[in-house]
């Protein structure tokens, strides 16, 4: 810095001295150069730290302008991606209620009835979407056992013996695996098909599975007597006293050996079928003969020859139980409406099944 006191002093001392004047005035001048030069070095200074300060500040405010245009683009992206899952989430609502819904109808609407019904007289029952149909049968007289014509007799199934019945109701077809289903919630075999009869199915499977449709439908369905098995079987008081049920050809009326077991498993006819396939028996019912076995209520007792009304054979679980009809795997001796075959209640095959009854 320059001290101004001494500037004063020197230019009085040159005035009061002309000799020196011109001296003094060029110290002047290059003390005057040396201030400008040094006003001019802080000014350069200054403008230096200025344009120092502006170029941080706008690299700091492109720095804060980039930061923030990432963070737009980082929201923008996830608010993309929270937008495509709400989608994806809606979506699989979407899918989900649309199976829900096949799921429910398939289960709970009513299956075609595929089966020609020709019973004169019949109740049909609906059970979470499965129909079925029971035929009403007009009780009468019969000579329960072997007809005279059978021919193939076994010793169980005679002597003869008249049976007197009251009016009931009898299962237009077996029972199916998707009345079963209906009614149980599951099927514990590998399913065929709705409309193919329900097998490996103990006697006490059996009770079970009525039970519970009797508390569903609020009736009194039961597995059918023999008694009453034989007479609808032979066709009730409209009997044509046939061999087999509805006809003395068998192949008319009943899938058996022949016509499926002998065909070898690479056959379509290999194994049980759709229930009412075939021709109905006089009363119009389907597969008395043959496809599958099926319960009765009774105990295994000996015919006595002394007429009857309205038997049951009952007796403690676990005693012999009957079984009537034949099945697709069985001569066609088993398809006779006489025959009988024995199993103990727990016994279960593939070629064992039901038919409801109810008084």
């Amino acid at each position: 810095m320059i001290d101004n006191k001494t500037n004063i002093n020197s230019v009085a001392e040159s005035t009061n001295n002309p000799k020196n004047a011109s001296q003094t005035d060029g110290d002047e001048i290059v003390q005057h150069m040396a201030v400008e030069g040094q006003l001019r070095t802080h000014t350069s200074n200054l403008q230096g730290f200025v344009n120092r300060k502006l170029a941080t500040g706008h690299e700091e405010e492109e720095t804060t302008l980039n930061h923030d245009s990432d963070e737009q683009d980082q929201k923008k992206v996830f608010h993309f991606m929270r937008y495509v899952l709400y989608l994806l989430v809606i979506a699989a609502i979407v899918i989900g209620i649309i199976f829900a819904k096949k799921y429910i109808n398939m289960n709970n609407t009513p299956q075609e009835h595929d089966v020609e019904t020709v019973a004169e007289k019949y109740e049909t029952f609906t059970v979470n979407g499965c129909s079925f149909n029971m035929v009403s049968v007009k009780g009468g007289t019969f000579l329960m056992g072997s007809n005279t014509h059978d021919g193939d007799e076994d010793q169980d199934e005679l002597p003869n013996q008249l049976v007197t019945l009251s009016d009931f109701a009898i299962g237009e077809t077996e029972v199916t695996q998707g009345l079963w289903k209906a009614v149980m919630g599951s099927l514990p075999i590998i399913p065929e098909g709705d409309n193919h009869p329900m097998k490996n199915v103990s006697w006490d499977d059996c009770i079970q599975f009525i039970n519970k449709l009797n508390k569903l439908t609020g009736r009194h369905f039961h597995l059918p007597s023999e008694a009453q098995w034989e007479y609808a079987a032979k066709g009730g008081n409209k009997s044509q006293n046939y061999k087999y049920a509805g006809s003395n050809n068998i192949d008319e009326v009943a899938w058996y050996a022949s016509n499926s077991w002998d065909k070898g498993k690479d056959s379509p006819d290999f194994g049980n079928h759709a229930v009412g396939q075939l021709k109905p028996n006089e009363l119009g019912l389907y597969d008395m003969s043959g496809n599958v076995w099926e319960w009765c209520q009774d105990v295994f007792t000996r015919y006595d020859g002394k007429p009857k009304t309205n038997p049951v054979a009952t007796s403690d679980a676990g005693a012999f139980r009957i079984n009537r009809g034949g099945s697709w795997d069985y001569i066609s001796d088993s398809a006779r409406s006489a025959n009988r075959r024995i199993r103990t209640s727990d016994f279960r095959n593939f070629n064992i099944g039901l038919r409801l009854a109810e008084n």
